[in-house]
């Protein structure tokens, strides 16, 4: 089983998010994996990927495919860098560490329309289509949030793939539009698509409770 964290835009939490799913996983007796695909921004280790190896005690290495120096799209990199991204190699790679798996967690970068190759396009939408993964969806919980995560689903529904869910990070109750966010999403949607909350310093209670509602999620889905 593979569950692919995407988002509805940059740094709203994919890898934090990506971090408790595999903690709670690993307290639970789980098999899992994780593995990002490709990181930008790269100085010298992949921050990501690095930080999650940690939590599962192997090399970073080991978790990830394709790094690239400067903190922009895949495809940007690819411009700049003048290198090639091998898709059949990252479809096969997590194909093979799927095996290896109890629940495999496959992290993208940016959000789902985040280009990796243009013409044809390729993007995360693709990659969790040719995976047959199931896509959970980072947003942030702030202003904005329901017209990215809007046309996220849409996007999705365009493609014949349906989320697991949204998880809107980041409450602070700091603006009035975080009170309604997560009820005019669902509203929006139409459909039974789980919408959760996540604060944005969450106590223990929060970040297990939040764990186990996705985990069962996925297992029902």
């Amino acid at each position: 089983m593979i569950l692919f964290v995407s988002a509805t835009d940059t740094g709203v939490g994919k890898t934090y998010i990506s971090a408790l799913l595999v903690e709670y996983l690993k307290s639970i007796n789980l098999n899992v994996n994780y593995i990002k695909p490709i990181e930008t921004g790269v100085e010298d280790k992949p921050e990501d990927a690095y930080k999650i190896s940690q939590i599962l005690g192997k090399p970073w290495q080991e978790t990830v495919i394709y790094t690239f120096k400067k903190p922009m799209s895949p495809y940007a990199c690819l411009l700049d860098e003048n290198k090639d991204i091998d898709i059949d190699k990252i479809l096969n790679t997590i194909k093979n560490l799927e095996q290896k798996s109890d629940i495999l967690i496959v992290e993208g970068a940016g959000g789902i329309s985040v280009p990796i190759k243009v013409k044809p396009l390729i993007d995360y939408a693709f990659l969790i289509k040719a995976l047959n993964a199931k896509p959970l969806i980072v947003a942030r919980a702030s202003l904005g949030t329901l017209n990215h995560s809007f046309l996220t689903y849409f996007y999705l529904k365009s493609k014949a793939i349906k989320p697991v869910g949204f998880v809107l990070n980041g409450f602070d109750y700091e603006e009035p539009s975080q009170y309604s966010n997560a009820d005019i999403l669902k509203d929006m949607i139409e459909e039974n698509v789980n919408i959760w909350r996540l604060d944005k310093n969450p106590d223990e209670n929060h970040r297990l409770s939040l764990a186990e509602d996705i985990w069962k999620s996925i297992a029902n889905f």
